[in-house]
């Protein structure tokens, strides 16, 4: 005599079953612990990335300094070519 699985009461059971294979399997999915795949840094390859980064820490705190650093070195290159004064004192040199 065919028997209905207890749970989702859509499969049948076979021989000795108390739940189908369908739900069984799911309640092994349910329990097994998530295996999360260790993603290497980009940059160095040495360190394990940080979740939602491509980088390790540490790469990411050098790639974030090197940014400030061309920041700062686009501010310095703007003002002094905008300073009239070094222009002032370019153009008294020539006079002289």
């Amino acid at each position: 005599m065919l028997k209905k699985c207890p749970i989702c009461e859509l499969n049948y059971l076979r021989g000795s079953e108390t739940i189908c294979r369908v739900c069984a399997s799911a309640r092994v999915k349910r329990h097994a612990p998530e295996v999360q795949e260790t993603v290497m840094c980009s940059e160095c390859g040495e360190k394990p990335a940080l979740p939602g980064h491509d980088l390790c820490e540490d790469c990411l705190k050098e790639q974030k300094r090197q940014a400030n650093l061309e920041v700062l070195a686009d501010k310095i290159r703007a003002d002094e070519a905008e300073d009239p004064l070094e222009e002032d004192l370019e153009s008294s040199d020539e006079e002289e």
